[in-house]
């Protein structure tokens, strides 16, 4: 009871929060907040991880922003490549006492750093473009995967019968599943206009952002199931951590943010 409690309260003062900032921040101030969260994001996936050179990781994911930013597609692959290389020829000169595990703390780190470039990086400049294309788009899409998480839950814990992925998450189920796709299905509809869609188009898009929520939300469980632990951090009373609140985003943001840039061309 007391764990709902604070899901509760958080949700009541985060929800409200998020809606106005990703509403009404202008673009540069919105891309910084979206900087804030994903370094937030690779700062716990790195801690869940035990990586070494933590602020490293922060550094050069981060840094993943820059070729995003310039909008030279060239550029990202090469530096997706190279960042870790960075790393590499960092490791080789820095002066360090003799350690028989180095290399593979050296991997490990380039697997976290690779990891937190394609699944939270991207994801989260995805908002940004999102906003570059739509102001209010961001917002509509977090509402969207708030009413798909919500009825997600309700259907799932009310009628869930067939498990959908035990070994991976035990407590979703198939009914959650359908659950999740109707709800960010009804959502889509009810803002189609405002992000320039057909109804016909807006269904197909929002069962899409269904299913990649869930599926985003099982690849976050997979981390933390090799990882050992619950939730990626207690930052938010009752909801876990950063990691636990974007795990839904991983794949819609940039399957939202293809299509709508795909409809400019």
């Amino acid at each position: 009871m007391g764990d709902l409690r604070k899901r509760v309260g958080s949700a009541l003062v985060g929800g409200p929060l998020t809606i106005l900032l990703f509403l009404f921040l202008p673009r540069v101030p919105f891309l910084l907040l979206m900087g804030l969260v994903c370094a937030l994001a690779v700062h716990e996936w790195a801690s869940m991880t035990q990586v070494r050179d933590r602020f490293a990781v922060i550094v050069l994911a981060l840094s993943t922003f820059v070729p995003l930013f310039v909008d030279l597609p060239l550029l990202y692959p090469f530096w997706l490549l190279s960042s870790a290389a960075v790393y590499l020829l960092l490791a080789i000169v820095r002066p360090r006492r003799e350690d028989p595990t180095a290399n593979e703390h050296i991997g490990k780190f380039v697997v976290v750093l690779l990891v937190s470039q394609l699944f939270l990086c991207i994801p989260l400049f995805s908002f940004y473009r999102l906003k570059v294309f739509n102001p209010y788009v961001p917002a509509i899409l977090v509402l969207i995967i708030w009413a798909s998480d919500t009825a997600a839950y309700f259907t799932g814990k009310g009628l869930g019968r067939h498990k959908l992925a035990p070994i991976i998450s035990p407590k979703k189920t198939v009914e959650g599943l359908i659950g999740a796709i109707a709800g960010a299905l009804v959502v889509t509809l009810l803002f189609h206009l405002q992000m320039g869609m057909s109804p016909l188009a807006a269904a197909g898009i929002g069962a899409a952002i269904g299913l990649f929520g869930q599926l985003g939300d099982m690849l976050e469980s997979i981390g933390k199931r090799v990882c050992s632990v619950k939730d990626s951090s207690s930052l938010i009373p009752g909801h876990g951590g950063i990691l636990d609140r974007i795990d839904s985003f991983i794949l819609t943001a940039p399957f939202l943010s293809c299509y709508l840039a795909g409809l400019t061309r």
